[in-house]
């Protein structure tokens, strides 16, 4: 696929120039919708339909898991998940 000078305003005065694209995207027309990846990630990270006995240790649940219980220093106080 050759760019066409149109969109290289800078290098408009090069009639002979050609840009190959050498990257492994060859049809363009099926881009992603990053909205739906991006809610579909927030979503895997939550888990918020998962009721909090049957969530994966992933996302924020494995956060939790291995940050917590949080002892105090003259560990009198303990922080439980």
């Amino acid at each position: 696929m050759y760019l066409q000078e149109k969109h290289w305003p800078i290098m408009n005065n090069r009639k002979n120039l050609q840009v190959v694209n050498l990257g492994k995207i060859t049809n363009l027309n099926r881009i992603p919708d990053l909205i739906e990846v991006q809610f579909r990630s927030f979503e895997w990270f939550l888990q918020k339909d998962a009721s909090p006995t049957k969530r994966e240790a992933q996302g924020l649940e494995a956060v939790f898991q291995d940050t917590f219980p949080i002892q105090s220093p003259n560990e009198d106080m303990v922080l439980e998940y």
